[in-house]
C-alpha cells in the first residue's frame, strides 16, 4: 500500500534524472547502501543514454571495454577489445534489471524544471509526467545528450534530407546518395567508413583536423569469454592493466615527453595511411597533442582516400537549398547532409538551466561563463543537490566511469549520513567549493588544455579548463572515497528521528506553501 502511495504522489527521499551509465552507477549504490525510498527519472522509453540514442553505423566505444564498464558489474562477453553500441545498450540493460532499477525508473518523464522549497526542505520538480517532490536531487543527465548544430545561415533549411549522427535516420537509404557529413569528431570518423562505399559522393567538410591513432582491433573469441567467465580474476587484472595504461597515457595532459611520444605516433599513423602529401596537410592538427580529446581509428584515413570521397577545410558556412557552403569556398549540391557537430554543452550542461535554487536562480545562471562544484559533486546555495560528471569532474582519456562510480560512493555515503543523523539538508560550504575551485585552476593553468594552442569544449571564454580533472583519476577516487562532512552545513532535522531517507507524502499545495 505504501509503495503505491508514494507512486501516486510522486514523492521520493531520492530522485535521481537520467538512466544512462551515470544514473545507473547512483541507482547501484544507492541499493548497496540500502536506500529503497528512490526513483529514477528517464525521458527516453529505455535506458542506456548515449548509447541508447546513437545508433549510427560503426558506432562504439573508443576506451577499452574492459575499462568503459562499471566496477560492479564486470563483463566476460564483449566481442572486441572496443565494444559496439548495441552491447554497450544491452549491457546497461542488463545491470538495470539486475538491480532492480528498471521499476524504479519512470520513463518518459523530462524534467521541465526543478526548484528548491525552503520552508518544506524539498526539492520540486516539475516533468512531463507531473510533479515530483523529492528531499533530495542527484543530476545524471550527461553532458552529451543534446545534439548541437552549427549558428550558420540556412541550417535547418537544407531542401533535402538531413539529420545529426545522435539522431541518425535509418529510414532514409543512402545508397547511391550524394552525401556530406559536417564536422569530424569521434561519431564522424566511425561512420565515415561505413558509409563510404555505399554512397555515389561523400563530402566530408572539416573545420578542424584532429590527432588520430591507430585502433587495435582485438575480436574477442567465445572460448576468450568462456574462461573469464569462469575466472573473474582474471576480468580484474585485465581492467587494472587498461586502468594504468590509461593513467599513464593521460598523464600527456602536463608530460611533454608523453605527448611528443604520442604526438609522433599519430603523425606516423597518418604518414602511413595517406600517401597524398596536400591531403596529408589538410588532416595534420596545428595545435598540441590533447589539447582536444584524442581520437582512435585505423579506417578513417584509408576511407578519405576513396575515389569518390572529398574532404572539405574551412567549415561549413551556408546552406543553400541543396547546396552547402564550405570554408574554403567550394559551393556543393547534394541530397543528404549529415550533422557530426557535438552536443549542447557550452561551459554548463543543459540539466543546469533547468535547476533553481529557493530565489529561481537557475544553476547555469548561478555559474555563468564559470563552471564550480567542489568535487564537482556540490554547488553553494543549492541544498541537497548532487551532480554526477559535474564541473572538472570527469576524464578526456581514461573511462568517465571512473568517475561516475567514484561521485556515486560519495553521494551514496551522504545519503547514509542523512539517513541515520537526522539530518534534513547539506549544503557545501562555499569557503570550501571556492578553495576546491582555486586548486583547480592552478592545476590547469601549465596543462595541455589551456597551453596547447586550441578552444575546445573544455574551456571557458577565458581560456580555463572548467570540464576535465587536471591530474590523476586515482586522486579523484581518494578524494570521494568517503563523505566528508566537515565541508558541508548540516541542517538537523526537528522532530522524531526518521528511519529512511523517505519522506511523508504531501500534497502539491503543502509544497508551494
Amino acid at each position: 500500500m505504501r509503495k503505491w502511495k508514494v507512486f501516486q504522489m510522486k514523492d521520493f527521499g531520492t530522485i535521481v534524472i537520467g538512466a544512462g551509465f551515470s544514473g545507473l552507477a547512483m541507482g547501484i549504490r544507492l541499493r548497496k547502501a540500502g536506500i529503497a525510498d528512490f526513483a529514477i527519472l528517464e525521458r527516453a522509453t529505455d535506458v542506456g543514454g548515449v548509447w541508447r540514442d546513437n545508433t549510427y553505423p560503426g558506432v562504439g566505444v573508443d576506451t577499452p571495454s574492459k575499462l568503459y564498464s562499471l566496477s560492479t558489474d564486470p563483463n566476460p562477453n564483449w566481442s572486441s577489445l572496443f565494444a559496439l553500441g548495441d552491447e554497450l545498450h544491452s549491457y546497461t540493460r542488463r545491470i538495470a534489471e539486475r538491480y532492480d532499477l528498471i521499476d524504479r525508473t519512470h520513463f518518459g518523464t523530462a524534467v521541465e524544471s526543478a526548484q528548491w522549497s525552503p520552508t518544506r526542505r524539498r526539492w520540486v520538480l516539475k516533468t512531463s509526467a507531473g510533479t515530483y517532490v523529492a528531499r533530495v536531487l542527484i543530476t545524471a543527465a550527461g553532458l552529451v545528450a543534446d545534439p548541437s548544430l552549427p549558428d550558420i545561415p540556412g541550417v535547418r533549411d537544407f531542401a533535402g534530407e538531413w539529420f545529426h549522427s545522435s539522431q541518425w535516420n535509418h529510414d532514409h537509404d543512402l545508397k547511391g546518395r550524394k552525401v556530406a557529413v559536417v564536422g569530424t569528431g569521434a561519431s564522424a570518423i566511425q561512420f565515415v567508413p561505413e558509409i563510404a562505399d555505399t554512397v555515389s559522393e561523400l563530402h566530408v567538410i572539416q573545420r578542424t583536423a584532429s590527432w588520430v591513432r591507430p585502433k587495435v582491433e582485438m575480436p574477442i573469441s567465445r572460448k576468450a569469454q568462456q574462461r573469464l567467465a569462469r575466472f573473474p580474476i582474471l576480468m580484474g587484472l585485465q581492467r587494472s592493466l587498461f586502468y594504468s595504461i590509461s593513467e599513464a597515457l593521460s598523464s600527456a595532459r602536463n608530460n611533454s615527453f608523453v605527448r611528443n611520444s604520442m604526438r609522433k605516433q599519430c603523425e606516423t599513423h597518418l604518414e602511413n595511411q595517406i600517401a597524398d602529401p596536400e591531403l596529408r596537410a589538410k588532416l595534420l592538427p596545428k595545435f598540441d597533442y590533447m589539447c582536444k580529446r584524442p581520437l582512435i581509428s585505423s579506417a578513417y584515413y584509408p576511407a578519405l582516400t576513396k575515389p569518390n570521397v572529398t574532404l572539405h577545410t574551412g567549415g561549413l558556412t551556408a546552406v543553400q537549398g541543396n547546396t552547402v557552403v564550405t570554408g574554403d569556398g567550394e559551393a556543393i549540391e547534394v541530397d543528404t547532409l549529415i550533422y557530426n557537430t557535438g552536443f549542447d554543452i557550452g561551459v554548463t550542461s543543459p540539466i543546469a538551466r533547468v535547476i533553481h535554487d529557493a530565489e529561481g536562480r537557475s544553476l547555469s545562471d548561478h555559474w555563468g561563463d564559470n563552471p564550480r562544484a567542489y568535487k564537482g559533486v556540490s554547488v553553494p546555495g543549492f541544498p541537497n543537490l548532487f551532480v554526477m560528471q559535474g564541473p572538472n569532474a570527469t576524464s578526456g582519456v581514461s573511462s568517465s566511469l571512473v568517475f561516475a562510480e567514484a561521485q556515486a560512493i560519495y553521494i551514496a555515503d551522504a545519503l547514509t549520513k542523512i539517513a541515520t543523523e537526522d539530518i534534513a539538508t547539506v549544503e557545501v560550504k562555499p569557503e570550501r567549493e571556492a578553495t576546491w575551485t582555486n586548486w583547480v585552476r592552478r592545476m590547469s593553468q601549465n596543462m595541455v588544455y589551456e597551453t596547447g594552442g586550441c578552444r575546445s569544449y573544455y574551456l571557458n571564454s577565458k581560456g580555463e579548463n572548467v570540464v576535465m580533472w587536471p591530474t590523476w583519476s586515482a586522486s579523484y577516487q581518494l578524494r570521494t572515497r568517503q563523505f566528508d562532512s566537515d565541508a558541508y552545513i548540516l541542517t538537523k532535522e526537528k522532530g522524531a528521528r526518521p528511519t529512511t531517507i523517505g519522506i511523508p507524502s504531501v500534497s502539491e499545495d503543502e509544497v508551494f506553501a
